[in-house]
């Protein structure tokens, strides 16, 4: 039998409920001696299976009738490690992603649930699409998108504090974060300006007059940026992985926060004034 009669049949049993949600599929070997085929045949019905959503492989286990739970976990597990990659510098910015039946095929995923994460990332500002829709060729995108450059240095350095690079009571300026990490200094200072608001760094002037920042604790929070927060929330996001953070609201946000630290700054200075007043 060719493999897409076996996936026809497998599929059609499926849908009877001869194997249902949850159950393992039979062995390589079984499927083969069932339906006197080659392992390439069947192992090609099982990869078109899985492609479709049918079924799903669990490594060292088998592969098992998809359940609604298993494209949650598997649309967790494909967003969540693109981030990381990203964030770690494996896929390095500007870099073009595999496609998307190569990561299907890598992640044991569905596609569609390759393509959701995609959508999510890209929404999140990770990844762009070339041209105005969706396609075929998918980037990470890169230092001069500012949006990007803020998250990713937001990301790495939260990393390096939490994996103790940067040690509390280490002090660190823009032009430092931008030789060491990369991006522009307005990218840079928004993402140190983020690290202040969560209470992972706190503004020091220095003697020469600049400004730099000082850990003062790695403990909060997540690893990524809270746009990418909805890849932990399964429910959230594979319901519904177009409702992410909107990009706009991003920049709403990014300039909000930039205008309230000025102005506690001001309001800090008219308290230095007015205590070396007191002590005159």
């Amino acid at each position: 039998m060719t493999f897409e009669r076996i996936a026809d049949d497998l599929r059609q049993q499926i849908r009877d409920g001869e194997l249902r949600p949850g159950q393992l599929l039979p062995t390589q070997s079984q499927l083969m001696q069932t339906y006197k085929a080659s392992s390439l045949t069947v192992q090609k019905a099982i990869r078109l299976l899985r492609n479709e959503g049918w079924v799903i492989a669990r490594q060292g286990r088998g592969t098992f009738v998809t359940r609604s739970a298993d494209f949650e976990d598997a649309f967790e597990k494909v967003a969540g490690d693109l981030t990381q990659q990203i964030y770690s510098g494996t896929l390095a910015p500007g870099a073009r992603l595999p496609a998307r039946e190569v990561l299907a095929e890598h992640y044991a995923v569905p596609l569609n649930v390759v393509t959701n994460a995609i959508a999510l990332l890209a929404g999140n500002f990770l990844l762009r699409y070339p041209g105005e829709l969706p396609g075929d060729e998918v980037y990470v995108r890169d230092w001069d998108d500012h949006g990007f450059a803020t998250q990713l240095i937001h990301g790495r350095l939260v990393r390096k504090i939490r994996d103790g690079s940067l040690a509390r009571g280490a002090t660190v300026t823009v032009d430092e974060v931008v030789d060491t990490i990369g991006g522009d200094p307005e990218s840079a200072d928004q993402a140190l300006t983020f690290l202040a608001l969560e209470g992972r760094m706190k503004k020091a002037h220095q003697r020469n007059g600049s400004m730099a920042y000082v850990v003062v604790g790695g403990e909060f929070g997540t690893e990524v940026p809270v746009t990418v927060q909805p890849v932990a929330e399964p429910d959230e996001a594979s319901a519904a992985p177009q409702k992410a953070f909107p990009a706009a609201g991003v920049a709403d946000l990014a300039y909000k926060l930039e205008r309230a630290l000025e102005r506690i700054e001001e309001l800090e200075e008219r308290v230095e004034r007015l205590e070396g007043r007191d002590a005159d």
